[in-house]
């Protein structure tokens, strides 16, 4: 899911079909339909009737693009407060390295191709502790966060996050997975003894699976680096289930299906201009792909 096919449906919800709603975007009816015909199925849900005198909402359309025009909404307003924010004073982010680039680097590219350009510095950390430190201590505005916390901070749910097994393109396996497909399978795992380590130790204890150890690094990003080069599998989760992270590397849900609750925190009275109305961009886009 992406702005442009938002505003994609939104203009065909307004205009009643796809030829008038290529036209006022503009762009070519072809792409229009194909995005649209994307979202739905990222979706799992039909957006809109088709018939040959145009388009009409269905239900389940008139209520996403209600939760849409609010997103859009909110996207205008981050770029009157953008416009206003002192560039030498980037609005800070702590997260995840999973969640810079599951979550934080996609929306932040995705305003920036609307017109909107929040001045960032993004901040690694491993845990989602870390995280609540970094902004408690006041060393960053904003967090993002995959498990559960406990803090005096403002907390707020910004959706959920898929679970999925990422493995090079040719190993064999269901296109959907079982907690048993992972007995025997080579993976990268974090460090034995880190907190991470212990949470996904703990996952295969209740699975029954023992696993296989190929790489172990708390490197986040070499995860995906060593799956694309085919040495193992891992286990990730991303807000974006559109397209495979890398070359070579192949995305599979879980059956039954896995996610992550994502939140953000922040310290109330947070004086960046920009933090309110990004906030309200990543809560809502949360929502609609929750």
């Amino acid at each position: 899911m992406n702005i442009q096919q938002l505003r994609y449906v939104v203009a065909t919800a307004e205009h009643g079909s796809m030829t008038a709603a290529a036209a006022a975007v503009p762009v070519a009816q072809p792409a229009l339909s194909r995005a649209v015909r994307q979202l739905e199925r990222e979706l799992g849900t039909t957006l809109f009737e088709r018939s040959g005198r145009g388009v009409a909402l269905t239900a389940d359309g008139e209520s996403f693009v209600r939760r849409v025009r609010e997103v859009l909404a909110s996207i205008d307003a981050l770029r009157t407060a953008a416009t206003s924010a002192d560039p030498a004073a980037p609005l800070v982010i702590a997260a995840s390295p999973t969640l810079q680039a599951a979550m934080a680097i996609p929306i932040l590219a995705a305003l920036r191709d609307h017109g909107v350009v929040v001045p960032t510095r993004l901040v690694g950390c491993a845990s989602s502790n870390e995280v609540v430190d970094l902004v408690e201590a006041g060393r960053a505005d904003l967090g993002i966060c995959d498990s559960a916390v406990t803090t005096g901070l403002t907390v707020s749910g910004i959706g959920r996050a898929e679970v999925r097994l990422y493995s090079p393109a040719a190993t064999d396996l269901p296109e959907r997975v079982t907690f048993a497909d992972l007995a025997g399978l080579p993976l990268v795992l974090p460090t034995a003894g880190t907190a991470r380590r212990e949470d996904l130790d703990g996952f295969f204890v209740r699975c029954g699976v023992t696993p296989e150890v190929a790489v172990e690094t708390d490197e986040r990003n070499a995860w995906l680096a060593a799956v694309s080069h085919g040495l193992a599998s891992c286990i990730w989760h991303s807000v974006d289930r559109s397209r495979d992270p890398l070359p070579g590397v192949v995305a599979r849900s879980f059956e039954p299906p896995m996610h992550r609750d994502l939140a953000a925190v922040h310290r109330a009275g947070n004086p960046s201009p920009a933090l309110v109305p990004l906030l309200d961009v990543l809560r809502q886009v949360g929502s609609l792909v929750g």
